[in-house]
């Protein structure tokens, strides 16, 4: 997935703004084709994660093989400036994996029967927005229908302004449900945001000591915490592998959606954790994958479960949670009928993860590897549109661009996702980014893709100012603008 439309690089939510899902497809599979991360083995994995972390400051990779963390290894500076060197113990933002637990605290309480997951917000949380009409598996679904607020307030740029848990769940209040509860997938950071305080309704404790108590405690994560770090306890994040620093926000814009520090190492002791049936039964984690919903809106052949992402494809499945923020990226994924995960850290927001995927399955599975690229191979050719540019969509692409540099948008014919995040600050910090490209003086054709019920029409744009930028833009069947989406 590229970047995305906002001022600056953003991939916090779904939706227009985008999640990378998983780069590779992932379990069916037997567990012969999980090479034992040897001495000779791991120093080959370390010349192959070197050769991935080449765009990003810093990186830090974890392997879970039978029950331990069998490999562990950073490359690169946690800060730039200071050049102070990434190693197993650097702690990086995970961003949305941060799903995952909240989710995990969630199936904890259904089990002890404190939680019903069909259960109506309401029951929980009364004063909350469309708390009647709204369940518990809806929120861990992204089903809700409910607006969300990470789009607009990292491209409005309200983030450098500290706020609260129920500030945030408060907002949605102005907003009306995208779609009726339970009609389909739509990814909303505001869900994980009242999920977490569900949790502390529930349990009557901060989310943040709860999960410590029944989740890094069980599982032995001992560098993991939520909401701000102290200073230097952290990787600094950035814009890319130049080395600019990511524009700052304030911690308390992300809770149950987004707002653990970990290492590496701890994301896989989590991983480790839940396949063995130490934080939650195996039926249970069973449940929390099959239970899922379609959201190929993220990419081909997704499914979210209950609080979990599911990608298959060529007899591959991988269970886990991409996580992005300004600054940092992130990659959790387990193969749970093999016992083997594998996490990767990045302080770069343009890193692409699926290069560090590649490094560790190259090493430890390479016959998965192998089968997972020649489905995405076959996936790709058959979702490629044969037919030359068509003349209206390019036509209605510079429409698009143009109205954004005005702040402006045609809400008639776009997506509800897309309306969403299109608020009238966010209108308004698009111009001002859009701006200084100047017009478009040529759009080059590149192809059309289908996927994830869209299609995309990819172009190479060159503007008044000189600048050259690839753009896709992304209609849904009914022809709405879905995506736009930029480098």
């Amino acid at each position: 997935m590229s970047a995305s439309l906002r001022p600056v690089p953003q991939r916090f939510a779904a939706a227009f703004l985008g999640v990378l899902a998983f780069a590779l497809p992932s379990p069916a599979f037997a567990a012969s084709e999980i090479e034992a991360i040897t001495p000779a083995a791991a120093a080959r994995l370390d010349a192959a994660v070197h050769d991935a972390a080449a765009k990003t400051p810093g990186l830090s990779v974890a392997v879970a093989e039978d029950g331990r963390v069998a490999y562990a290894h950073g490359v690169g500076f946690a800060d730039v400036a200071a050049k102070r060197a990434v190693t197993p113990e650097t702690r990086f933002r995970i961003a949305s994996i941060t799903k995952m637990f909240t989710a995990v605290s969630v199936m904890q309480l259904v089990e002890r029967g404190q939680i019903g997951l069909d259960d109506r917000v309401a029951r929980y949380l009364p004063d909350a927005p469309h708390a009647a009409e709204i369940t518990i598996r809806q929120l861990l679904t992204h089903t809700s229908g409910l607006w969300n607020y990470g789009d607009e307030a990292f491209i409005s740029g309200r983030v450098v302004t500290p706020t609260t848990p129920q500030a945030i769940v408060a907002s949605a209040a102005a907003h009306p449900l995208t779609e009726k509860p339970g009609a389909g997938f739509a990814y909303t950071n505001t869900g994980y945001v009242l999920l977490g305080l569900v949790v502390e309704a529930v349990t009557r404790e901060p989310l943040a000591r709860y999960e410590a108590e029944h989740i890094y405690g069980p599982a032995g994560m001992h560098a993991t915490t939520n909401g701000d770090p102290a200073d230097g306890d952290v990787s600094r994040g950035y814009e890319s592998a130049a080395g600019k620093p990511a524009p700052p926000f304030v911690t308390s814009w992300v809770y149950g959606d987004g707002d653990i520090v970990s290492t590496a190492s701890d994301l896989a002791r989590f991983d480790i954790a839940l396949m063995s049936g130490k934080l939650v039964t195996p039926a249970t984690f069973a449940l929390m994958q099959s239970a899922s919903v379609d959201a190929s809106s993220i990419a081909p052949g997704v499914r979210y479960g209950l609080g979990l992402m599911i990608v298959s494809s060529g007899g591959v499945t991988f269970v886990g949670h991409h996580g992005g923020m300004p600054g940092f990226e992130a990659e959790n994924e387990m193969l749970p009928s093999s016992s083997f995960a594998m996490a990767v850290l990045s302080n770069a927001f343009d890193y692409p993860t699926p290069l560090a995927n590649q490094a560790v399955l190259s090493i430890a599975a390479p016959a998965i590897l192998a089968r997972a690229a020649a489905a995405a191979k076959t996936a790709a050719a058959a979702d490629a549109l044969p037919g030359p540019e068509d003349p209206a969509i390019t036509m209605r692409l510079r429409a698009f661009f143009a109205a954004l540099q005005l702040g402006e948008v045609d809400r008639a014919g776009a997506t509800a996702e897309v309306n969403g995040a299109l608020t009238a600050d966010a209108l308004a910090a698009l111009k001002a980014q859009l701006g200084p490209l100047g017009s478009i003086s040529s759009l080059t054709f590149v192809d059309r893709r289908n996927g994830g019920g869209v299609t995309r029409y990819r172009y190479r744009a060159t503007f008044s100012s000189g600048k050259q930028l690839p753009i896709t833009f992304a209609l849904d069947a009914d022809g709405k603008v879905a995506g736009f989406f930029f480098e």
